[in-house]
């Protein structure tokens, strides 16, 4: 390697570093800040405290247990239920780009007007070896 790809990677891991040192920080700071202000329940609400104006934000999350709601092991009356089905679509971008090599021209037209590509987020990941 490279000293420069060596020194890129060490300021990398650097970095990570400080970010994960500043993300428990931060959720430190947020939470100090909402038990200052007495700010308990679900949802968002603005205060302000001197020359600042601050919004908290609570919010809960909630999740179903997917496999007991479809077996149906509970029953919950119809006008009850806060429960929504949801279609989902998911591109297989294996099946995808195996499409786009070998199908006939109007099948990887149809694709191309239906399905965009582009990057994501790059990242990369760094370990020591035998750390």
């Amino acid at each position: 390697m490279n000293d420069n790809l060596v020194n890129t990677i060490t300021l990398l891991e650097e970095l990570n570093d400080i970010i994960a040192k500043a993300t428990l920080e931060k959720e430190s700071l947020v939470k100090s800040i909402i038990d200052q202000l007495g700010h308990q329940h679900e949802g968002s609400k603005s205060y302000e405290h001197g020359i600042y104006k601050i919004e908290c934000k609570t919010p809960m999350i909630y999740s179903l247990d997917k496999k007991a709601y479809e077996e149906g092991n509970y029953f919950i009356d119809d006008i009850f239920n806060p429960v929504r089905a949801k279609v989902s679509y998911d591109v297989e971008k294996a099946a995808f780009e195996k499409a786009m090599q070998i199908a006939p021209d109007y099948v990887r037209e149809a694709l191309t007007k239906l399905i965009t590509k582009k990057p994501g987020k790059a990242g990369v990941t760094i370990k020591k070896v035998g750390a």
